[in-house]
């Protein structure tokens, strides 16, 4: 402890030298000297000899006066005895909460010097005495200190370690301290501690806070630097000292990353695997090894397929087997997007952007998954202005925000998926040649399912088994009739139809089994897969119903969207209820 504070003892040694013209020293309690004036300075860092009444005072914890060194009983068995030089000495121990850490004394080499201070002997004794005590006080403080010290280290680490960023002001709002995380984030200088809090946010939001008891929680703010504009949750909570305000703690939360973290943990219970997709038909065994082998290679990719056959389940795989696995995979569907909105969806917008937007501004699609994947499905839908954003995206990995100045640097993956034929539409003019090349860098067509014979009963099972959990159901499997129809049966809407179906059947089912009878009620078990000996009028009926089926799982099941479908295809609502039913 003494050697914590050894300048200082050495400072409080002169002093008594100078005042008393007496030599002092002092030691700590292994008897090492820590401080010493005259020719017991030379002795610094020596240690005093073993037995003296140093020593004894250090363990006894008494004072000692020798008047006769070398000659009193305290003296005897000194180790120095025989070549003592001292005339006379006084000794007091250093006593602190902790114990005696060490002894202070006064020691008389002169006879004219030890005259004076036997006169003066009680006087001098009560002045060692208080400056014992002026060093336990002092050792209090240094100890204090470095108590203070750690716990100021330990939080400001602390605070180092937090994910979000802190800055601390006083009562003027000056910045006394940053922690690591907002620094790094605006690339904040050194030199920001005594600069305005105001520097880094808008006035308007630190005006918010009154002066006494107050807190903001979590106000959105924009902040811009050079490069980026940052979105924060900024909460301010005033640090109030015996009712009065003596600063403020401020907390930045980044927005952004928030969204971000909302979307992977969305997606974690869509985690899938190729290994997950069911299907071991030579055919799809064939799609699933290519698209294992491009998963790794950071390329766009072109999904082919119709309605139903899993394009989406691909894209997932695709992901989750990638070097983004840990980033966002970001869905969009482009015909479910209104075309008014397509921009705003895909890019963001600035703040008072356009009337009726945000009035802080939103991230675009493209923003939230700046590094992860972004499936666009039912690409064929997607507006042709907007098509050469897109292509603008792919070639320069930057977006501009709607009322933007700045480019935002962006490096999803695109992964996109149709069931129109994109070859066709390109020399139509209804899609880019461009655009189309620069997705189409390796293609990817799914198999429709009627060409997945032996994998229809795999899946079938397996949605059997998912929805008897789903609904605490018991039904133990297909009847031989059932499955012979699921096998015969085409499947113009694929996997998507196949997994409606075996979910109607488990509601209505009455026994064990899924019977023919119960699965007949949802689809035409006369159907072939083949036109063969069918007549021209089953054939057009057929080919109806397949196009009505398709536009259903296309676009849903309901009442206003079936008056949709048929306004679509020039019939009443009646017809088409007549010919679904037919």
């Amino acid at each position: 402890m003494l050697n914590q504070i050894k300048k200082d003892l050495q400072q409080i040694a002169e002093t008594i030298k100078a005042i008393v013209d007496i030599d002092v020293t002092i030691m700590d309690n292994r008897l090492k000297r820590v401080a010493g004036t005259g020719k017991l300075k030379k002795d610094i860092d020596k240690f005093a000899p073993r037995n003296s009444v140093f020593e004894k005072s250090i363990k006894t914890g008494k004072k000692y006066f020798i008047e006769f060194p070398g000659e009193s009983v305290e003296c005897m068995d000194c180790e120095s005895k025989g070549c003592c030089d001292e005339k006379a000495e006084v000794c007091f121990p250093i006593k602190t909460d902790e114990g005696i850490v060490g002894a202070i004394g006064m020691i008389i080499f002169d006879e004219e010097q030890k005259k004076d201070f036997l006169k003066k002997q009680d006087r001098y004794e009560d002045f060692d005495k208080r400056m014992g005590e002026l060093i336990s006080l002092k050792i209090k403080e240094s100890n204090m200190k470095n108590k203070l010290e750690h716990k100021s280290i330990e939080l400001l680490t602390v605070i180092d370690s937090v994910a979000e960023g802190i800055i601390i002001t006083d009562e003027f709002n000056n910045i006394l301290s940053a922690n690591k995380c907002i620094k790094d984030k605006l690339n904040l200088d050194i030199d920001i501690v005594n600069k305005k809090i105001t520097s880094i946010i808008p006035k308007n939001v630190v005006d918010k806070l009154p002066r006494v008891n107050s807190c903001i929680n979590e106000e959105e703010v924009t902040i811009k630097t050079e490069n980026t504009t940052y979105n924060f949750l900024v909460s301010i909570k005033e640090i109030n000292i015996k009712g009065e305000r003596k600063g403020a703690v401020f907390t930045f939360k980044d927005f952004d990353k928030m969204q971000r973290s909302v979307f992977k943990m969305n997606e974690k219970g869509s985690f899938i695997t190729f290994d997950k997709i069911i299907g071991n038909s030579n055919v799809f065994k064939q799609v699933k090894e290519q698209a294992k082998v491009i998963a790794k290679r950071d390329v766009s990719v072109l999904i082919m397929g119709d309605s139903g056959t899993g394009k989406e389940l691909f894209a997932r795989a695709l992901h989750f087997e990638s070097n983004r696995r840990n980033e966002i995979f970001m869905p969009i569907n482009c015909g479910a997007i209104p075309e008014s909105l397509v921009e705003s969806e895909l890019f963001g917008y600035e703040k008072g952007a356009f009337t009726g937007a945000n009035k802080n501004g939103k991230m675009g699609k493209f923003q939230l998954a700046k590094d992860g994947t972004i499936f666009l499905d039912e690409l064929g839908e997607l507006p042709l202005h907007i098509q050469v954003k897109l292509l603008r995206v792919l070639e320069e990995k930057e977006i501009t925000p709607i009322g933007g100045r700045e480019p935002i640097k962006v490096n999803p993956r695109i992964i996109a998926a149709t069931n129109k034929n994109l070859y066709d539409m390109v020399k139509k003019g209804e899609f880019r040649e461009d655009l189309f090349y620069r997705l189409n860098v390796i293609p990817l067509t799914i198999p429709p399912l009627k060409e997945r014979g032996e994998d229809i009963y795999k899946l079938s099972i397996n949605f059997l088994n998912r929805f008897n959990y789903i609904y605490n159901k018991k039904i133990k499997g297909f009847t031989k009739d059932a499955k012979k129809v699921l096998m015969n049966y085409p499947w113009p809407g694929n996997v998507r139809e196949l997994q409606n179906l075996i979910e109607y059947a488990i509601h209505f089912e009455k026994s064990n089994m899924i019977t023919l009878e119960t699965i007949s009620k949802r689809i035409n078990v006369k159907e072939k897969t083949s036109n063969k000996d069918l007549s021209l009028k089953d054939m057009v009926s057929n080919y109806e119903k397949k196009v009505i089926k398709d536009l259903i799982n296309k676009y849903g099941e309901d009442t206003e969207v079936k008056k949709k479908i048929a306004k679509e295809l020039k019939i009443s609502p009646a017809t088409l209820y007549r010919k679904m039913n037919d």
